[in-house]
């Protein structure tokens, strides 16, 4: 048994941080579309997740308050991939297009990837219920 792991690493999504679930999104970065690494600058601010392109130098900031998530099959690659919207209104990318968080040709990759993202929308969620009940 030897090089073989000895402990299960599934993340109770439940009972984890915002910041373990987003290195569990980083953890998935050789299917994200927008970059390696998925942080929470703001120990205040739970509903604001940077997602940073190492290698390009870039930092894209996804508001989670409201946001829900499509997971797609595109006609031309049948690739699988999630995008985000607010209401009826979907996140767009540089190009106009609809921005895509991941992308592969497994629909198992990108649900997991969609329940840690929807996973720090609730948490988002539970931190605005929480600042405006404090007592509760």
């Amino acid at each position: 048994m030897s090089g073989y792991p000895t402990q299960d690493t599934a993340l109770n999504v439940e009972t984890a941080s915002s910041n373990e679930i987003a290195d569990a999104l980083s953890q998935l970065s050789r299917i994200a579309v927008l970059g390696d690494d998925w942080e929470f600058f703001d120990p205040q601010d739970p509903c604001t997740v940077h997602v940073i392109d190492k290698s390009a130098g870039q930092n894209i900031a996804l508001q989670l308050i409201g946001a829900e998530f499509d997971l797609k099959r595109d006609a031309h690659t049948k690739n699988y991939y999630a995008t985000m919207k607010h209401g009826a209104t979907t996140v767009l990318g540089p190009d106009q297009a609809p921005l895509r968080l991941f992308e592969t040709d497994t629909y198992h990759d990108v649900f997991f990837a969609e329940g840690y993202l929807q996973a720090l929308v609730n948490k988002c969620q539970q931190s605005l219920s929480r600042a405006a009940h404090p007592y509760h």
